[in-house]
């Protein structure tokens, strides 16, 4: 009689013990279920807090370049004479060429200044596009992580559409008959070697940086400042 008494109450326990598995089982799912959903709603979240970051960024960086002096008065994105052709400059300052060589440089920060006008529509373009598949990550990363990503992977597409933009207002500011000159000055200089120089290349790139800088500068503030986080989705995913 006693063993069978313990027989049943073995079952009970066993038959109790997976009854409360099965529960634990369902609560387990249950709850990895909500947080897998509140994970999904996260990173859409980032990601859309992310690109608001960017697009307030390249608003704010493009107004900024394109204001007179936008480029030539700020030091961190100031085009100066191409290093490649420096030797250029240097005969040209020893032969008294000097107001053509300060009238050139400002000429190409003139050039992305007014680029820059058209720059942010195309960048914004850009931002929008952008797929944050490692949204967490990013937002986790350094202060620049969105910007890098961004330049990352749409710099090929914004060069193609920056250059004949830069081409165009070279146009309008003359920047390339000055350094035609320059160069026709140095080349004249006994034994020296002639020199070419892609400067259509070289602005837009310079241009392309020079953004980029801004855009730098702009998610720093809006990660650090919440003053700057003037949405309610930065103020949401930046705290």
């Amino acid at each position: 009689m006693l063993k069978l008494n313990l027989f049943f109450y073995l079952l009970f326990v066993f038959n109790f013990s997976f009854a409360q598995l099965d529960v634990l089982k369902n609560v387990s799912s249950t709850a990895n279920s909500f947080i897998n959903s509140k994970k999904t709603q996260s990173n859409k979240d980032i990601s859309n807090g992310l690109t608001e970051a960017l697009k307030i960024s390249v608003i704010k960086s493009c107004n900024n370049a394109s204001q007179l002096n936008g480029f030539y008065k700020n030091d961190n994105i100031k085009i100066p004479f191409p290093s490649k052709i420096n030797k250029v400059k240097k005969a040209c300052l020893n032969i008294g060429l000097d107001k053509l060589v300060l009238d050139f440089e400002y000429s190409m920060n003139q050039t992305a200044e007014l680029a820059s006008i058209e720059a942010s529509e195309i960048i914004v373009k850009a931002v929008l596009s952008l797929r944050f598949n490692d949204a967490i990550q990013i937002l986790n990363g350094s202060e620049n992580s969105a910007t890098l990503y961004l330049k990352d992977k749409s710099f090929d597409n914004l060069y193609t559409t920056f250059y004949p933009i830069v081409k165009n207002e070279m146009d309008n500011t003359e920047v390339q008959k000055m350094l035609d000159l320059i160069l026709k000055r140095y080349n004249t200089i006994p034994l020296v070697k002639k020199v070419k120089f892609d400067l259509t290349d070289y602005i837009t790139l310079k241009t392309i940086d020079g953004i980029f800088y801004l855009i730098e500068e702009n998610e720093k503030e809006i990660r650090n400042n919440p003053k700057a986080r003037t949405t309610q989705i930065l103020k949401k995913i930046f705290n």
